[in-house]
């Protein structure tokens, strides 16, 4: 390549500084002696018209993926120079490539967001293009060290809350589901928001007993509001959608170990990505523990130690792009998760701060459990044409939960659940097509078997579900400033469940529920594009959870409950600022709840009528290239509308876990030499545990602060944090027993050190 002259090189920086005033495109550098050719690029995403570039002109592109993440290019045909070619390819994304070596380096040249894609829809889309409340969470955003689980972010989304039995509330609605622990193994009962892993849905026991981890995420998606069109079952209230990192066709690797003060927790993981077969076969390898003890004091002797606790994750993926079949893919994906010792955080002092659990009696409700998830995935994707595309995912789990409890009589339970999950979608996406649809198919099967014991006082049975769906959506450009969106779910359910519960004593039952439905959950939205960078959308939509069977405690009667609905209608907007460097987002809400199932006095029942509303805004900013902002705002309002008769007492009282305000701030700023400095804070305010709306159940009003310091030079970082910093009381939820509560950690200060190659 030849040097430029003096004058060139003027010039060029006249050009990059006017580029980095203006901030709408990208200038690369390139000698402009290079030979024009023709180029026929297809449309798609950044990363691989740049890898297809590459091949073509015979440039050397290096291309760090975090910078093109997300970035979707129209097709590129005619005759260019290099030069040329990279100033069209990289046009309005705030990137440039300079010189370097012998090729070409690309970096960020303005402080543009980076493009945020949303896939818990089925059908990808920009956040521009949703009308659903939804917080992404990118592997940046994750990959800090000291976020070692899903359920630690919920924080950060508006009007989500942490729920104690190991799940997120939405909106008011109790992600669990109306019942957790015994309640939930007798019952059956359904969660009312899903969470699901790079497609597969995570299982639901009353309590989760096996977490997820942070380590090689590629992005969590906090879907708010009824999620039953396309995620299907267990989403009235929302959804949780985690995507994983995938094979690369070049080598990578990563290690990290930790260490957290509080109970002396230690952390490891480890990742290598790469080729098998370059170009046509590679692998994906990860692994992460975490042991040591929790933050709950136990004083007095024990069986066990029951603040022991260990966990760890392995997942290996194969992805299969066949050279002879350049629109065809393969992936598999295996994972074995166990988690043993301590789960459920919970203590019984009057004063929380002490974060103690007392033995009060022979019989108390602390656990060790013993637990395991195995997940393998299969996922082909074919492109029919072009903007037609085909997905099949098949995923089979094999899922064992265990614990004994202390105590003398030492209750036990051991679950075995196996599941099948197969879905077909078709999508039909065309670049700057007037029409976008999609249309799937979905089956589910799960098989539990249930043993409980001391066997007098336990319960035994299997539980089967079987679920069949067709679905749809539909997105219309009506003319250049309306689009229409029509969806709809066609769904049929069946559960049935045979547990015989206490046998051989006086309050021996037997639950024999065999219900089955049929659903039509549709969808309709119309979404007004003000201009380019400010949409505004109306949609409404409705979710359901099934009904299920109990017994009554005062006369060990078996009897069902009925089905539960919401319909939502929900004002959304989306703007772009600043020339791409503020994001604002808004969505305000109504929820009308039909059936809204409960469990009051040890009994479920269907109240009539409840509603919720309110508005959640999000903002992200990036006021420079190093400094970062992100802020959210939540406001609630939860009411019980009308009763029956045992749910009388109830009635005109709020929600359970239905926080009023929830807020969040937080930055990331990154210093000269590779150090950095992040940190956040967030309020989640006071909200009643029952929906008897006790006084002294009152939870929640909990203020967490969390920072990170660091340095980071590519390679290597290391990161010194803090987890709760000024070490606020955390009470998720309050019991009525003994002063019973479920915690969240106390001030916790922690290291890591990452090695990447």
């Amino acid at each position: 390549m030849k040097h430029p002259t003096r004058h060139y090189t003027l010039l060029l920086a006249i050009k990059l500084a006017l580029a980095g005033l203006g901030g709408a495109s990208a200038v690369a550098y390139a000698d402009t002696s290079a030979a024009e050719q023709v180029y026929q690029l297809p449309a798609g995403s950044l990363s691989a018209q740049l890898k297809q570039f590459s091949q073509q002109s015979g440039i050397k592109l290096n291309i760090d993926e975090s910078l093109v993440k997300g970035w979707t290019r129209p097709a590129l045909n005619g005759r260019y120079s290099g030069q040329q070619g990279l100033n069209a390819i990289l046009a309005d994304t705030g990137l440039q490539a300079i010189a370097s070596g012998a090729g070409y380096q690309l970096i960020a040249n303005t402080a543009y967001l980076a493009p945020v894609t949303v896939t818990g829809e089925k059908i990808n889309r920009s956040m521009q293009e949703t009308t659903t409340a939804i917080t992404v969470l990118n592997g940046a955003d994750l990959d800090k060290g000291h976020v070692t689980s899903i359920y630690e972010i919920g924080n950060r989304a508006p009007n989500v809350n942490i729920n104690g039995a190991g799940g997120v509330n939405i909106r008011g609605v109790e992600g669990t589901g109306p019942a957790t622990g015994v309640f939930s193994f007798i019952s059956g009962a359904r969660p009312r928001v899903s969470t699901s892993v790079d497609g597969a849905p995570e299982t639901w026991s009353g309590q989760q007993y096996v977490d997820f981890g942070m380590w090689d995420v590629e992005q969590v998606e906090i879907l708010r509001g009824p999620q039953s069109t396309t995620q299907g079952r267990n989403t009235i209230g929302g959804a949780v959608v985690v995507n994983t990192k995938n094979p690369t066709s070049s080598w990578e690797g990563a290690v990290r170990a930790g260490y957290e003060n509080e109970a002396g927790r230690t952390l490891g993981a480890a990742m290598i990505s790469g080729p098998i077969v370059q170009d046509e076969l590679a692998f994906r390898l990860a692994a992460e523990g975490i042991k040591g003890k929790g933050f709950v004091e136990y004083p007095g002797d024990w069986p066990w130690d029951p603040s022991d606790f260990k966990r760890q994750n392995v997942r290996a993926k194969l992805l299969w792009t066949p050279s002879n079949m350049p629109d065809f893919s393969a992936k598999l994906t295996v994972s074995q998760r166990d988690q043993e010792g301590e789960y459920l955080n919970r203590i019984n002092s009057a004063n929380y701060s002490d974060r103690t659990y007392s033995k009060l009696n022979s019989r108390v409700n602390t656990r060790t459990q013993d637990s395991s998830k195995t997940t393998a995935n299969i996922d082909l994707e074919y492109k029919i044409s072009e903007g037609l595309n085909s997905h099949l995912l098949y995923s089979r789990g094999k899922y064992h939960a265990s614990f004994k409890e202390s105590g003398a009589d030492r209750f036990q339970l051991q679950m075995d659940e196996n599941s099948n999950t197969l879905e077909s979608r078709l999508i039909y996406d065309p670049q700057g097509g007037r029409v976008s649809a999609l249309a799937g198919f979905y089956y589910y099967d799960r098989h539990q078997d249930l043993n409980a014991s001391p066997y007098n006082s336990g319960f035994f049975g299997t539980d089967k579900v079987d679920t069949l769906a067709v679905f749809g959506e539909s997105t219309i450009s009506l003319n250049s400033s309306f689009d229409l969106n029509l969806g709809g779910r066609i769904e049929r359910e069946s559960q049935k469940r045979n547990v015989l519960g206490w046998p051989g004593t006086n309050n021996e039952a037997l639950i024999k529920t065999d219900i089955s439905e049929t659903m039509f959950l549709p969808k309709v939205g119309i979404i007004y594009k003000a201009t380019p960078e400010t949409s505004f959308g109306l949609t409404y939509r409705e979710g359901y959870t099934p009904g299920a069977g109990s017994i009554n405690y005062d006369d060990n009667k078996f009897y069902e409950y009925g089905k539960e609905k919401v319909s939502t209608i929900e004002l959304s907007s989306r703007s772009s600022f600043l020339d791409k460097r503020l994001a604002l987002n808004t969505n305000l809400f109504y929820n009308r709840y039909k059936d809204y199932q409960a469990l009051l006095n040890n009994y479920f029942t269907n109240i009539p009528k409840a509603e919720s509303y309110g508005i959640e805004i999000s903002a992200d900013a990036s006021v420079n290239s190093s400094l970062q902002l992100f802020a959210s705002l939540g406001l609630l309002s939860t009411k019980i509308t009308e009763s029956n008769i045992r749910s009388a007492s109830v009635e005109g009282n709020r929600l359970g876990y239905a926080a009023p305000v929830s807020a969040s701030f937080g930055f990331k700023q990154k210093f000269d030499m590779g150090f950095f400095l992040n940190g956040d804070i967030s309020h989640t305010g006071e909200y009643y545990s029952d929906l008897s709306n006790t006084e002294q159940l009152k939870a929640g009003d909990y203020t967490l602060a969390n920072l990170q310091v660091g340095y980071d030079k590519g390679n290597y970082a290391v990161r010194a944090y803090v987890k709760n910093l000024f070490n606020s009381d955390v009470i998720y939820r309050k019991g009525s027993r003994n002063h019973e509560a479920d915690a969240g950690a106390p001030r916790t200060l922690g290291v890591t050190v990452d090695y990447r190659f």
